[in-house]
């Protein structure tokens, strides 16, 4: 039998977040009309991608042999991650199953969204970096070739740059497949140890360093783990399981150990704010503004209100980050092309 489109290529047509946010928006609105769950599981399957329709067959044959909701869809932990199916049955025991896939729906759109404008934000530096890698290699390799066999009929001694310069088109001519191969086989081998564990958390640790853009990508995570605590703790999640599930659902893995030692911490009696202080990586000040909604009991409201101040820090600190680096790779390109074009005349 022959694999479908979403089994042969799950990350072109497999099921994405948009899918389960709309998946859950539409359930939300169905348990809301008073339809059973089952019915509206059921209705609710209708739509989506062949993958998504595929997997929600499943997960309605599950609750159909007894299943809750949670058990079900905790059963494809890659499309329902444990914080989401955490929340299922937080309000299936507390009876509200609809305003919580609401929120969760929610929760996760503002997700996405600040996602998208993130990488909006970087694709016109990666773009002007890809054509400068792309027009120095196209004039190295066929320009700069076509104008050497030009020089040789001067027969006069050239300058050391121009001749440095030929010298380095020669390579790139004479070699082109070995260098095309060897991008190949180095930029492969990044991305498959980049998913390991141990490539993903140097990964981490290196870009959480850089000057600028690590400082936006701390804000960042900062914002969403104040986000998915604020939403546990609103759900009656307690403060340990709350931050074990955040630590689970982070993506960047200097974040992600830290949360383990702020639930350690919590573990052995301290406050969430005397457990975050404490710790390199959360600033001081985030510590500070949790303090102020343990004392006055609402610490939901001020982790909502820490996570939108660490929102707007973040894509400030993403503006800032493009624009130096569009001035700066438009200049970059410039001096690159200018001095092959100096060098040839």
């Amino acid at each position: 039998k022959m694999p479908s489109l979403h089994e042969a290529v799950p990350s072109m047509f497999g099921v994405k977040r948009k899918h389960v946010i709309s998946y859950s928006r539409g359930l939300a609105n169905l348990l809301e009309a008073g339809i059973p769950i089952l019915r509206a599981l059921t209705i609710q399957s209708q739509f989506g991608n062949g993958a998504f329709r595929a997997k929600q067959k499943e997960v309605i044959d599950e609750v159909q042999k007894g299943s809750r909701l949670s058990e079900a869809c905790g059963k494809f932990p890659n499309i329902f991650p444990n914080f989401y199916v955490y929340l299922l049955r937080t309000g299936e025991e507390v009876g509200n199953l609809a305003d919580v896939l609401k929120d969760t729906a929610g929760h996760m759109e503002r997700e996405e969204a600040t996602k998208a404008k993130v990488k909006r934000s970087l694709a016109y530096p990666v773009f002007v970096m890809v054509l400068a890698v792309c027009a120095v290699a196209v004039m190295m390799a066929f320009v700069v070739p076509a104008l050497t066999m030009m020089f040789d009929e001067f027969n006069s001694d050239l300058p050391v740059m121009t001749r440095g310069m030929i010298a380095v088109s020669g390579f790139f001519e004479d070699n082109i497949g070995y260098i095309a191969l060897s991008v190949l086989l180095i930029g492969g081998g990044g991305v498959l140890y980049g998913k390991t564990d141990a490539g993903r958390r140097k990964k981490d640790r290196i870009v959480i360093k850089v000057p600028v853009i690590g400082p936006a990508i701390l804000k960042g995570g900062l914002a969403r783990f104040c986000r998915n605590m604020s939403m546990l703790v609103g759900a009656g999640v307690t403060l340990f399981e709350a931050l074990k599930l955040t630590s689970e659902t982070t993506d960047n893995s200097v974040i992600a150990d830290a949360l383990t030692r702020v639930r350690e911490r919590v573990g052995d009696g301290q406050l969430l704010s005397q457990a975050v202080i404490i710790d390199p990586v959360f600033p001081s000040l985030m510590g500070e503004m949790v303090a102020v909604g343990e004392e006055a009991g609402s610490l939901q409201e001020q982790l909502t209100r820490v996570s939108n101040f660490y929102e707007e820090e973040a894509e400030r600190a993403v503006a800032q980050v493009t624009g130096m680096l569009t001035p700066a790779l438009t200049v970059g390109v410039g001096l690159m092309i200018g001095l092959i074009a100096v060098t040839i005349f």
